[in-house]
């Protein structure tokens, strides 16, 4: 996962496609992740309206797609809830969908189990569902969740879905569109003991945790009793009569062809790093000033090279670093030193310095400078809109 400032908590977007998916696949972590002061997000795609009912009490919900849907809202509200709460948001609704586009859901898309055991798409896939949806679609609506929480990080399932779920499969594509999109890093849920792990999380500390918030899919999946005498394990049966073992460790493996981290803003340095900031961009800009004093009298021609040169590098410099950093400062120590560097030389050269002329290229480059930089300070910061939270708790 991608390293935060640290001047804030880092911020991880799990990417899932259905309610008890986050759990089974990544609870640990996110439990983990919560209890290091870390920003959480669990993003769903649909609300597994085509899952089993597995005790009789909720067998009477089975088929009814509306029902079941309520029904496994509850359910993923209460399991996050035991794994310290972290933000969720549903797929195509508020901070998961862009902003100039109507709210919509997607549906489970359902499955079958093939002759090799791992699930298929189903022959009956609805209209509405997630698979029949526009990738590009789907992939806006990740890629909207990202800016809303600001993450930096996004986790979702490895490109076989796991076990070949077509709606894992889906959001794994998506989850990885976004991110290279949104330049954030990507990393892939994998099994721990399949040798291609890049990071690893002992999830045995938050082991109750994670039992607490399995539990609370009955519907879905019947836990076995905890052992007293060995308060680590944890296991479930599935809905196909497969029993889990919870492992000790959940395993990652980064997108090693995503897109690096955009560069760290001026908020989001530490206060050496501030200072260190400024007094880099002071030196550029006596280097700039420096440069633009001594050369933009230059002519090609009757052309003004030098002083076009200059200021276009005048306003590169400012431009990227407001751009760049979203920094005035950076910017304001960029322009003072243009300007020291520019007074210094002149009256280096004394009243009659043949540096900076009477001339109209003298004029400009005298007040160019402090006009440009002014500019750049004065308008107003919308940059930062992206990575600040706007969404609100699902």
């Amino acid at each position: 996962m991608s390293k935060a400032p640290v001047s804030r908590p880092e911020r991880v977007l799990f990417v899932h496609a259905h309610p008890d998916d986050e759990t089974l696949a990544s609870g640990g972590t996110i439990a983990t992740l919560l209890e290091l002061g870390a920003e959480v997000t669990v993003l769903t795609a649909t609300r597994g309206e085509r899952g089993e009912m597995l005790t009789p009490q909720l067998a009477p919900l089975a088929g009814d797609g509306a029902r079941v849907a309520r029904h496994r809202e509850t359910e993923i509200a209460a399991a996050l809830a035991a794994l310290g709460g972290p933000q969720h948001l549903w797929l195509g609704g508020r901070g998961a969908r862009p902003t100039d586009l109507p709210e919509r859901r997607y549906v489970d898309s359902g499955m079958q189990w093939g002759p090799d055991g791992r699930a298929t798409a189903a022959d009956d896939a609805p209209v509405d569902s997630l698979t029949a949806a526009d990738l590009g679609e789907v992939v806006d609506d990740v890629r909207a969740a990202i800016r809303s929480t600001g993450a930096d990080a996004v986790v979702s399932y490895a490109d076989d879905g796991g076990y070949g779920h077509p709606d894992h499969v889906r959001m794994h594509h998506a989850a990885r569109y976004a991110a290279r999109a949104e330049e954030v890093a990507f990393s892939m849920i994998v099994d721990p003991d399949g040798g291609q792990a890049d990071v690893t999380v002992d999830v045995l500390p938050v082991r109750a945790k994670v039992r607490a918030a399995i539990e609370q899919y009955r519907s879905q999946v019947a836990v076995d009793p905890a052992d007293p005498t060995d308060p680590s394990a944890l296991s479930w049966v599935m809905p196909h009569g497969v029993r889990q073992q919870a492992p000790a460790v959940e395993a990652f493996r980064h997108d090693a062809e995503a897109q690096l981290p955009a560069p760290q803003t001026y908020a989001d340095m530490t206060g050496q790093g501030k200072v260190a900031a400024v007094v880099v961009s002071l030196l550029l800009g006596l280097v700039a000033g420096a440069l633009g004093t001594v050369t933009h009298q230059q002519t090609l021609g009757s052309f003004p090279v030098g002083l076009v040169l200059t200021t276009l590098i005048v306003l590169g410099l400012t431009v990227g670093l407001r751009l760049v950093y979203r920094s005035r400062a950076m910017v304001a120590a960029a322009g003072i030193g243009i300007l020291v560097a520019t007074q210094t030389l002149v009256s280096v050269g004394g009243a009659g310095s043949p540096l900076v002329l009477a001339n109209a290229a003298g004029y400009v480059w005298t007040f160019a400078p402090a006009v440009i930089a002014a500019l750049v300070l004065a308008w107003p910061d919308l940059s930062g809109v992206r990575s600040r939270p706007t969404a609100g708790r699902g």
